[in-house]
């Protein structure tokens, strides 16, 4: 990141301030310096996989990756925790656990930045 801001400052001192191809040279560094963050903001946000839909009522516990888009998810609902089969085309109901897992920890970045998105998560609900 700091190479492009020396690229971007060395752009725009070699070039004067009001040029077009000095403003157009700052506008494309900005814009790829954006779309470097998002891309690595979204890739850490899937590595590390905040259960950001988690309720009373609904909880993953855990969740396996098989390939790309498939993957087993142990659920719990109704305090009975159940395994299914996740694909982009169905979902299957595979067992019903006897012996419960215990729910895994998430980091403590994914645990903070899970709550900057869903910030009601910690109000009860009103039926």
């Amino acid at each position: 990141m700091n190479s492009w801001l020396f690229l971007s400052t060395a752009a725009s001192a070699a070039l004067p301030t009001g040029s077009p191809m000095g403003d157009l040279l700052s506008m494309a560094m900005s814009l790829i310096m954006v779309l470097v963050l998002i891309v690595v903001l979204a890739f850490l946000v899937k590595k590390l996989n905040p259960n950001l839909s988690n309720s009373d009522e609904f909880k993953v516990i855990r969740s396996l990756p098989l390939s790309t888009r498939e993957r087993l998810m142990v659920i719990e609902i109704d305090n009975c925790q159940h395994l299914l089969g996740v694909t982009p085309h169905s979902i299957n109901y595979l067992h019903k656990l006897e012996t419960p897992l215990s729910e895994k920890e998430l980091p403590a970045l994914a645990e903070r930045f899970g709550k900057l998105l869903n910030p009601q998560t910690n109000h009860t609900k009103k039926n």
